[in-house]
């Protein structure tokens, strides 16, 4: 993965996952998902794509993308899957991180104004999101370094992908069937109808 894509080239890794099993899990009321012992709750998912609605305000090809909530969902729980991966070895992303990965967006799209639209369009985020968007892709490096991958390889996208999914398989995933289920060959959510999907070593009990 290379710092240095725009925002628009980088989108299909925003949804990083886990491996699915189809065993269901308990319910949990007022969670959009829950990584580990941490919970996404549906009120945060909403404020985050509320604030996506307000900002594409008036951008019709923006406002008609289907899959606004699940996109989101994606984003808040690979960002959480990686900061708990992350923690294990006592690391975590820090503040100039983040900033890297932003100002190498910036000169990319040239201005803060294009960048802002490249947002909305094509992560279908409110702006405000960039930084947690910034703070995934700087997470995702991380965890490729210290697997000793080269972040800017072809063969970085496959390592990141085996990377993540073990760790959601030993933290574990479990997704509010009305976002989706996470889906083991994309990475990403998909539509679900079943009840409460677990991705965890435990869940094959």
């Amino acid at each position: 993965m290379n710092r240095r894509r725009t925002a628009a080239a980088v989108l299909a890794l925003c949804a990083a996952g886990a491996l699915t099993a189809c065993s269901s899990g308990p319910a949990h009321p007022g969670a959009a998902a829950v990584i580990g012992n941490d919970r996404i709750t549906v009120a945060t998912l909403q404020s985050h794509v509320s604030a996506f609605r307000a900002a594409a305000a008036g951008d019709t090809a923006a406002q008609q993308q289907a899959g606004v909530s699940q996109k989101t969902l994606g984003l808040l729980v690979a960002d959480q899957l990686v900061d708990q991966t992350l923690a294990k070895d006592g690391k975590s992303v820090t503040e100039g991180q983040v900033q890297q990965v932003e100002a190498a967006y910036l000169q990319q799209a040239g201005s803060a104004q294009a960048l802002r639209q490249a947002v909305v369009d094509n992560l279908l985020l409110a702006p405000s999101d960039l930084e947690l968007y910034a703070h995934l892709q700087a997470g995702q490096v991380l965890l490729l370094q210290q697997a000793g991958v080269d972040p800017s390889s072809s063969s970085a996208d496959a390592a990141l992908k085996q990377i993540i999914s073990k760790a959601s398989s030993e933290i574990g995933v479990t997704v509010n069937p009305r976002y989706g289920s996470w889906d083991a060959r994309t990475l990403t959510l998909a539509a679900a109808n079943q009840p409460w999907l677990r991705t965890a070593s435990s869940a094959t009990a």
